[in-house]
């Protein structure tokens, strides 16, 4: 199955997200609003039974933090062609996703050569979008290991929660 971890969408900001994305063609549907930390691509269920205690160990050696978004922009570059709600990554977070990568590192999965870029997909729009500033709190209490499913007749893919780690102060 197709995989990745991250930090999912709920509450106040993914109220706020709809409203951001309302009107908009391909708008992420709300059980989907995440921030990816980190891709690991097709993996078998026994890989996934073996790194869901080490991701345990991993996130309870985080304390939770917030992260401020402070945009609203066309992603991943001016044209898009993606909006989403954008910050600059703080160290709380830096540090969480090295050690998420130094976990599926010694997983054998292959680190992605892009630097993190914190983001929440709010929709596709297919045009140009201006830059709306804002502040748009994300709780990061836990992190996710996601199934991607894809969508039924070419639609928008399925983003499904296999397992949760609560962060700690470990």
């Amino acid at each position: 199955m197709r995989c990745f971890i991250g930090v999912h969408v709920a509450g106040r900001l993914s109220q706020d997200c709809r409203m951001l994305a309302m009107g908009l063609p391909a708008a992420t549907p709300r059980p989907n609003l995440h921030m990816t930390l980190a891709f690991l691509g097709e993996r078998p269920q026994g890989f996934i039974d073996k790194l869901c205690p080490a991701l345990s160990v991993t996130a309870a050696q985080t304390s939770p933090f917030t992260l401020t978004f402070d945009r609203c922009e066309p992603f991943p570059a001016a044209q898009g062609p993606f909006l989403a709600l954008t910050t600059d990554a703080p160290p709380q977070l830096l540090v969480l996703h090295q050690r998420i990568w130094d976990t599926l590192v010694n997983f054998g999965v292959i680190r992605e050569s892009r630097a993190l870029r914190p983001h929440i997909t709010l929709a596709k729009p297919g045009q140009s979008m201006s830059i709306k500033e804002g502040q748009w709190p994300l709780p990061v209490n836990e992190i996710c290991l996601y199934a991607s499913e894809p969508g039924q007749q070419g639609g928008a893919p399925s983003y499904r929660p296999l397992s949760r780690f609560a962060l700690a102060d470990g």
